[in-house]
């Protein structure tokens, strides 16, 4: 896997918001003492160090985390038509008939 997921992106940017401009540093420490389960969105960080790892963090630039928020963003506006579970009735539609 090169690229994150959105759920990746997401707990990247939120650790990023809260920890500052030292962020990754941040992170890296709390991969190796392993505080980073106690960190909101922790699954999806452990993700990124066991799918990417520490040198594709370091060589994260800010402008792609910018990139993926914005991304986001777009994703978020977009009405959310597929996550509707369909009610089930039992009657045809008006449509079937």
């Amino acid at each position: 896997m090169d690229d994150p997921t959105p759920a990746m992106w997401r707990a990247l940017l939120d650790f990023r918001a809260r920890h500052g401009r030292y962020w990754k540093r941040a992170l890296s420490l709390k991969w190796m003492n392993g505080s980073d389960e106690f960190e909101p969105f922790s699954a999806s960080l452990r993700m990124v160090r066991n799918q990417l790892g520490p040198t594709w963090l370091y060589a994260l630039r800010p402008s792609s985390l910018d990139a993926a928020a914005r991304r986001l963003t777009a994703l978020d506006s977009q009405p959310d038509n597929c996550r509707a579970e369909p009610v089930v009735s039992g009657e045809p539609c008006a449509s079937d008939q």
